[in-house]
């Protein structure tokens, strides 16, 4: 090869360096999360949703920059070692991921959370017989309108504040988890929601998501905190 070629292959060369990034995409692709997100949430999009979501969940764990700088991200990344196939930086535009965000609001974004924490539960040997659900409070800044979240509103508001703000307005997010803390259902809901009622919900339709897993009502054994004992619950 001739030298002015060398400098020219030199000079295009891109040196990247992906750290713990090629370990994140294999467990993606072992949980199939950009096919479960594609047959969750139905697009006729350009680029699927399962590879934006994939792209932000890469970019979040990577220092968790802005989704407007998402395709800033991907200009230095190798996106065929990242997702399967090489994708344009451009795929990863505000538009775009704008679009994402609102087609996977429509689909139901608990449902597509609960789909794809299904997918990983099969190809992990997980122990499901033990099941631990609580909530935390997200704290935020500005005025909020009610807003909606698969099909139900949620009210960020005042409310027992989890992580000692209570001069913020927050919203909670509920979770129930297998394992050492694995979440298989998810959910927001009201800043000032009370662990007691959501409790007490959750046990109304806890035998549906269960049954996913191939687990009968009686063979799983929920754990709560002291917020489900109420006479209302130990009635019900």
């Amino acid at each position: 090869m001739r030298a002015d070629s060398i400098q020219c292959l030199l000079a295009n060369m891109r040196v990247t360096r992906p750290g713990h990034l090629p370990i994140v995409a294999a467990f993606c692709r072992k949980i199939d999360l950009i096919g479960t997100v594609n047959r969750s949430v139905p697009s006729n999009m350009g680029v699927d949703i399962g590879t934006i979501v994939q792209g932000v969940v890469l970019d979040t764990l990577s220092g968790r920059s802005p989704l407007y700088r998402l395709a800033d991200f991907f200009q230095h990344q190798d996106s065929e070692l990242l997702l399967g196939r090489q994708v344009s930086p451009s795929a990863f535009s505000d538009t775009n991921v704008g679009r994402a965000m609102e087609d996977i609001y429509e689909a139901g974004a608990g449902k597509v959370f609960s789909d794809v924490a299904f997918q990983a539960a099969l190809n992990f040997p997980l122990d499901m017989r033990h099941v631990h659900f609580d909530t935390t409070s997200v704290s935020v800044w500005g005025a909020y309108d009610i807003c909606c979240a698969d099909s139900e509103p949620v009210n960020v508001t005042h409310g027992k504040s989890k992580d000692l703000r209570p001069d913020l307005k927050q919203f909670l997010i509920a979770m129930l988890c297998v394992g050492r803390n694995i979440p298989i259902v998810g959910r927001c809901e009201d800043g000032n929601a009370s662990d007691k009622s959501l409790n007490n919900e959750l046990l109304t339709r806890i035998s549906k998501h269960m049954a996913r897993h191939g687990l009968a009502e009686g063979d799983f054994v929920y754990t709560s905190d002291c917020a489900l004992v109420t006479p209302d619950n130990l009635g019900s």
